[in-house]
C-alpha cells in the first residue's frame, strides 16, 4: 500500500522507510559501504548524486506524509524527515546492527520515529 493510502502517520513513514531498509539489508556490507559512500563519498561522483538525489526524494516523500497534519508546516515537516532520514541511515549503518534483520531493523526505526512524532 502507497503511504498517501496510509491515514496513520506513523505507518504511512514507515511504508516509506520500509523499502528503503529491505533494499539496504539484501547484502549488508555492501550497504554498509553505499551509505558510507553516501556520507564521506565524492559530490561529484554520479553515483554519489543519484544516492543523494534518492534520498532527497525519500525525504519529500516523508515530508508529505507529515504536512496532512494542519498543524504541521512545511518547514517542520521537512526537518523532520531529514531526521528520519538519519535515524534510518543511523539504523542502517551501525556496526551493533549487522546482524539484524530487516523486521529487527524495522522495528527499531519505528520506535526512534515514534518519539519524534510525538513531540
Amino acid at each position: 500500500m502507497d503511504a498517501e493510502n496510509i491515514p496513520d502517520t506513523l505507518d504511512a513513514v514507515m511504508a516509506i522507510v520500509r523499502p528503503v531498509v529491505e533494499c539496504n539489508r539484501t547484502q549488508v556490507d555492501n550497504g554498509r559501504v553505499y551509505l558510507r559512500e553516501m556520507v564521506f563519498g565524492d559530490p561529484a561522483e554520479p553515483h554519489h548524486g543519484e544516492a543523494l538525489a534518492i534520498t532527497g526524494q525519500t525525504e519529500n516523500a516523508v515530508a508529505a506524509v507529515l504536512c496532512r497534519d494542519a498543524q504541521v508546516s512545511e518547514a517542520d515537516a521537512a526537518m523532520a524527515a531529514r531526521v528520519v532520514s538519519a535515524v534510518t541511515f543511523l539504523a542502517m549503518a551501525a556496526s551493533v546492527n549487522v546482524a539484524a534483520s530487516v523486521d529487527e531493523s524495522v522495528r527499531d526505526i519505528r520506535e526512534q520515529i515514534a518519539v519524534l512524532l510525538t513531540r
